[in-house]
């Protein structure tokens, strides 16, 4: 008989209990909600109504701005009586300000501050009056001290003009002397170019002179004493007979002179006690020596 094989327990499931389900609608309506205070409503509704007027304000505000830069200009389409009113009146004179030229600009904004200044000063308090007494006095002051530097400023300057007079003078003087002595160093140099012209014909000549004398002293130093004589009293230039016998043999001229007429032959004496001189020049040269006209020309440079 076969055996019973033996099977273990196995513990009966049991199931687990429902979940609890979440409460249901009519639980929820049946319960009333709780109302906010009135002090709340109240603060909320005041802080609406001023988010509500911020936001208009601003806006306001926006359009004019839009209207002031001309990016959307309404100005012109606002009614004639709306301009006299408040906010459209302030901002009407804002604009008119503005759109003057700068220096009108500035003419008005003046012409507003004296006219607040006037009304601050008629209001009679003593503290403005003594402000204004106080700005006087230091306007007063002011141009007094303005006057007296001016003053003192234009009699520096008289002074200047005077010194300045002067300084012109003495240069128109120092000119004038200037040109004087530009005047007489040309005339000297002038002079001076035709002193040495004639020195140097005088020279020419004297040298040509001399050249002719040579040979005529060699002729006369061959002749016989008594025939030279005798040519020598029909000359009638003294000099030329002296300088021929100066050139000549002392003794060889003493006979010569020993023969000849002794008045003549004084004559001739006498000559040779005369001091030297050069003989008259010549025609004048249209010329000018090179190395004299450099001269010149440097003298005149160093001298003006």
């Amino acid at each position: 008989m076969p055996e019973k094989k033996e099977t273990q327990a196995v513990e009966p499931i049991i199931p687990a209990p429902a979940a609890k389900t979440a409460p249901s609608d009519k639980q929820e309506s049946s319960k009333e909600e709780r109302k906010p205070s009135k002090i709340f409503l109240a603060l909320s509704r005041l802080m609406y109504m001023f988010l509500l007027a911020s936001l208009g304000v601003a806006l306001f505000l926006s359009a004019l701005t839009l209207d002031f830069l001309n990016i959307y200009t309404f100005r012109h389409r606002i009614p004639e009586e709306w301009r006299k009113t408040w906010p459209f009146e302030p901002y009407f004179d804002f604009v008119q300000l503005h759109q003057l030229p700068e220096e009108e600009r500035y003419q008005q904004l003046m012409l507003q501050e004296q006219e607040r200044f006037n009304r601050l000063i008629t209001q009679g308090s003593r503290d403005l009056e003594a402000r204004a007494k106080a700005l006087e006095d230091s306007y007063r002051g002011l141009i007094r001290s303005q006057k007296e530097q001016y003053t003192r400023e234009m009699e520096e300057l008289r002074k200047l003009r005077e010194e300045l007079a002067l300084e012109q003078k003495k240069f128109a003087d120092e000119k004038a002397d200037l040109d004087k002595r530009k005047a007489a160093i040309d005339e000297l140099s002038n002079r001076l170019a035709s002193e040495t012209l004639n020195l140097e014909s005088s020279l020419i000549r004297f040298m040509e002179q001399e050249n002719r004398l040579d040979q005529v002293r060699s002729i006369a130093a061959q002749m016989e004493p008594k025939a030279l004589s005798t040519i020598f009293d029909e000359v009638p230039d003294d000099k030329l007979i002296y300088e021929i016998l100066s050139g000549l043999n002392p003794q060889h001229s003493g006979k010569v002179l020993g023969f000849m007429d002794p008045e003549k032959a004084g004559k001739i004496m006498k000559i040779g006690q005369q001091p030297l001189a050069l003989p008259t020049p010549g025609p004048s040269r249209t010329y000018v020596p090179p190395s004299l006209q450099n001269l010149i020309d440097d003298t005149q440079a160093n001298l003006r």
